[in-house]
């Protein structure tokens, strides 16, 4: 047994060396330092990457390494004997290098089409997903074995670059986490619907305010669903929790909110599955739901009537006169009251609105400052510049290219 696992040990060692850019003469002397031969010719073979990466055994199973090396040792025994019957030329190791503990084959092309090469890397996922299943701690939670397939590897030379590539395709299992066999040119290239990404994140600040908790929920539920999860898009999913994380910042100091800002900021890295992100984000917001309802109840009905009004129209010229008079009382009066629900002026609640958009469109668009400027209600591009330091630190176009570095 010693020997085995000596052997194991250095198979999946020198493999890891190849996969992670060992040059192809490095390779053979270490073959020649541990006395062990890979017996495989590097041309014209697929990579195959499998299995749970590790934090997920741990963190969300709380498997250890027996039961990492019990589902990985019966999976082995199976799939060797599926490809002997195939008749298909493989060799697989442990990943280690990265920490992943994925597993990955080298399956040579031989004379088998790329349907067939496709259907054995089919066997390979379900054989470990069966593995999986078998353990009822995997049953009861939304995890799935999803598997990628490179394409064809000519030779040596492009080994390191295809198998970063499938590092990439494989994290796309946040997008669509289900047992299933995913190729690169199986990946859709979506970009999200902006537009309306924008409307949903702006829909749920004012739901927030709304008695109808359900509301938000099916608001959350599209942003997520309808339009992360189709776009297989990492910069569009950390762009939406990145102002998720804006407006509960920019709601913790304007409600007061008794949670640590750390426990109000989602981090997109910690979730493995788009609706695991969903059901964090509407957790954390139905908790701000009910203060920012109890906040709302305290609130006298000019001070609401307000702000509903205002939300619908800050994009225009609009200060304290526009709005004591949508609500035909004296400005004094709605100033006096206004400031003492929110402890902030009026004219301040409009800018700091105005701010908010104005980010966005910086961050998100290629509009110029002066329309950007005109499209949050300031028609003077040099005030709105001022205003935009004032609050932020920074002039608007330095903000953009801050951003987007």
């Amino acid at each position: 047994m010693e020997v085995y696992n000596k052997e194991i040990f250095c198979r999946t060692m020198i493999v890891n060396e190849a996969l992670f850019g060992q040059t192809e003469d490095q390779l053979r002397m270490m073959m020649n330092e541990v006395d062990t031969e890979l017996n495989f010719d590097f041309h014209n073979f697929y990579l195959c990457l499998t299995g749970l990466p590790k934090k997920y055994y741990t963190s969300d199973l709380k498997l250890n390494r027996q039961d990492f090396v019990r589902i990985f040792e019966a999976f082995i025994l199976r799939i060797q004997a599926q490809a002997r019957q195939a008749a298909v030329e493989m060799m697989h190791a442990v990943i280690n290098y990265d920490g992943s503990k994925q597993i990955v084959f080298l399956i040579k092309k031989g004379a088998k089409t790329e349907s067939e090469i496709l259907m054995f890397a089919r066997q390979i996922m379900e054989t470990l997903e069966a593995e999986y299943q078998k353990d009822e701690r995997y049953r009861q939670s939304s995890l799935a074995n999803f598997t990628v397939l490179s394409e064809l590897i000519s030779d040596y030379s492009t080994l390191a670059a295809a198998f970063e590539k499938l590092r990439k395709l494989s994290r796309l299992a946040y997008f669509d986490m289900r047992p299933v066999v995913i190729c690169s040119q199986d990946i859709p290239q979506g970009k999200g619907d902006w537009n309306r990404i924008r409307e949903l994140l702006e829909q749920i600040e004012l739901l927030l305010f709304d008695k109808n908790v359900r509301k938000l929920e099916l608001a959350v539920h599209e942003l997520f669903i309808k339009e992360v999860k189709p776009s297989f898009n990492f910069d569009l999913g950390y762009a939406v929790i990145n102002d998720l994380n804006r407006l509960t910042m920019k709601l913790k100091d304007q409600l007061n909110l008794t949670q640590s800002s750390a426990s109000l900021l989602f981090h997109l890295d910690r979730y493995f599955s788009v609706e695991e992100t969903e059901k964090a984000v509407l957790e954390r917001l139905r908790q701000i739901h009910q203060e920012a309802a109890a906040d709302y109840q305290r609130m006298s009905p000019v001070t609401q009537q307000a702000i509903a009004w205002i939300k619908q129209n800050y994009t225009e010229e609009i200060g304290l006169q526009e709005t004591a008079d949508y609500l035909g009382m004296a400005p004094a009066y709605v100033s006096r009251t206004f400031s003492r629900d929110l402890k902030i002026s009026l004219s301040a609640y409009i800018t700091r609105l105005r701010i908010e958009r104005a980010k966005l469109l910086l961050m998100e668009t290629n509009m110029r400052i002066a329309e950007i400027a005109v499209s949050v209600g300031i028609v003077n591009r040099d005030y709105f510049s001022v205003l935009f330091k004032k609050n932020t630190g920074m002039r608007p176009q330095a903000y953009r290219d801050c951003y987007r570095q």
